[in-house]
Formats: C-alpha cells, sequence, structure tokens
C-alpha cells in the first residue's frame, strides 16, 4: 500500500504540472497572435511608406519638368520652398527630399 500511494502521488504531482504547462501554452500562444497581428501591421505600413515614396518621387519629377517646360516661377519656388532645387537644363530636380521630411524654414513664413 505504500508504493500504490507514492505513486499515485507523483502521477497526480505530474498530471498537475501537465495541466499547468497547457494553460501556460494556450497564454502564450494567444500573446504570441498578438504580437504577429501587430508587427504584420507595422509591415504593412512600411510597405505603403515605400510605395508612397516612389510616387512622391515621381510627382517631384514631374512637378520639375513641368516649371521647366512652362517656365513657370510659382511652381519652382514652391518646390524650392520644400528643397528642391530644378536643374534647369534636364528639369530635373536634384534632390528629392524624403518621405517625411520637415518643411525648410523658409516655407513656414508666409
Amino acid at each position: 500500500m505504500q508504493a500504490d500511494g507514492w505513486v499515485y502521488r507523483v502521477i497526480l504531482a505530474l498530471s498537475g504540472i501537465t495541466l499547468i504547462l497547457v494553460v501556460v501554452y494556450l497564454v502564450v500562444s494567444e500573446q504570441n497572435r498578438t504580437v504577429q497581428a501587430e508587427i504584420n501591421r507595422r509591415q504593412q505600413f512600411i510597405n505603403q511608406s515605400i510605395q508612397f515614396g516612389r510616387v512622391n518621387e515621381i510627382l517631384v519629377r514631374t512637378l520639375a519638368s513641368v516649371a521647366v517646360s512652362e517656365k513657370d516661377d510659382k511652381l519652382r519656388e514652391l518646390l524650392a520652398q520644400r528643397g528642391i532645387t530644378i536643374n534647369p537644363k534636364t528639369g530635373v530636380p536634384a534632390a528629392v527630399p524624403e518621405t517625411g521630411a520637415k518643411p525648410s524654414p523658409a516655407s513656414t513664413k508666409q
């Protein structure tokens, strides 16, 4: 009887530990899903930012070309306020600002 009581207690303790580990596994799995969803949202934002950066660059190049071909001083001034200088021979901007760049101090004076 002594041996049976000891085996019973060991098996009961092991089954209790197993139950606790299953609950811990479920909690950790749920937290992992939450973190993974947040990472996916951030990755989507990064991917969209890259696409918008490309669109921004094309838009700036097009505006610069129009400013040169149409000799539009207002458009040149607008681009200059944003830190974009135009090569007068080619109509290509010399510097395209990064996405999210802060406006120059000159552009805040109005």
